[in-house]
């Protein structure tokens, strides 16, 4: 029996996973049951078998995250497969833990700092430009460049859409590149695309991609995103042999680290090679090209595309292979 969460926080911006998680699984004829995975005395009620599994977005919302915080514990205590596992939630949403993380299993990232306040800063050793980024957030909130010292200023300009201040903070030295890569690292097979970096040429108030943002109340009443969409663009070519042997690092590690079958992966190429921004369970699993890595054949692998084959579309693919990895 497949548990599936009712993840009706995200209904108004079709975020939500458990209607195609259901319809999949009907198609499939593998007994399914939708529930809702923030209800305490639902979850608590629940008697699965040791065979059972149990998955659900738990995704960024602010109401979210306070919900999950009491029913997720439940879920892992009752489950012996759910998705997200106990190990890979550790990290979510928390870059100064993904940081330690990554230093404790050598995976290649950047120098980073935990800065309390504008003192602490000028007190760091670290040559400018920077980049300033709170440890919670996703879609560039509070991501910010700053020239010199003397530019970091806590106002409104700054804060962005969450309107709180810049500090406590973490640190890093700037990367001049041009893109970063999204990699989204299922058990089987990956999915590899890389994001424009235009914020010299657009919208300078968003760093790094440069697109313009949503506005405030879209953010807080429909659970948009800070800022538009993103330009993505295929990455299969730039897959060397140095990122193919960091890929396969990064799948062991979070089969047997962080207990999951399926990981997202921000990762840059600096002049020192590639080094990983972050990762997060919970992604937009979106597949922009429709294509897939697998791993066992070696070669990639493309879906046919549909005459009006959409950005939902492409999401409902992604959702599907996660589904496969977990009921294979």
């Amino acid at each position: 029996m497949i548990y599936i969460h009712k993840d009706l926080i995200y209904e108004t911006i079709g975020g939500s996973w458990y209607y195609t998680i259901a319809h999949y699984l009907r198609k499939k004829r593998v007994p399914h049951k939708v529930v809702n995975g923030h209800g305490v005395d639902e979850v608590m009620s629940l008697n699965p078998t040791k065979d059972d599994i149990f998955i659900g977005r738990f995704a960024h919302d602010e109401l979210d995250k306070k919900l999950s915080k009491q029913t997720l514990p439940i879920i892992w205590n009752k489950f012996d497969k759910v998705f997200p596992s106990k190990k890979s939630y550790h990290f979510y949403d928390n870059k100064k833990r993904q940081y330690k993380f990554m230093l404790e299993n050598n995976i290649p990232c950047l120098e980073t700092h935990p800065i309390k306040n504008k003192k602490d800063l000028s007190n760091l050793k670290i040559e400018y430009p920077i980049v300033l980024k709170k440890s919670w957030g996703a879609g560039t909130e509070q991501v910010n460049y700053f020239n010199s010292f003397e530019d970091v200023i806590d106002n409104k300009k700054n804060r962005g859409w969450t309107l709180k201040s810049i500090y406590p903070t973490l640190a890093q030295e700037y990367q001049d590149v041009e893109y970063d890569y999204k990699i989204l690292l299922f058990d089987s097979k990956f999915v590899i695309y890389k994001r424009w970096m235009n914020w010299k040429n657009g919208n300078k108030d968003n760093f790094p991609y440069g697109t313009e943002p949503n506005t405030r109340e879209d953010i807080l009443k429909l659970r948009k995103p800070p800022f538009k969409d993103i330009k993505l663009y295929d990455a299969f070519d730039d897959v060397d042999e140095d990122l193919m042997k960091l890929i396969k690092k990064l799948l062991k590690i979070q089969k047997k680290k962080l207990d999951t079958y399926f990981m997202g992966w921000d990762l840059l190429k600096t002049k020192d090679g590639y080094k990983v921004l972050e990762f997060s369970v919970v992604n937009e699993i979106m597949i922009p090209n429709l294509k897939f890595f697998d791993l066992s054949k070696k070669e990639i692998i493309k879906y046919p595309s549909r005459k009006h084959f959409g950005n939902r579309e492409k999401r409902i693919v992604g959702i599907k292979n996660l589904i496969n990895e977990y009921i294979k």
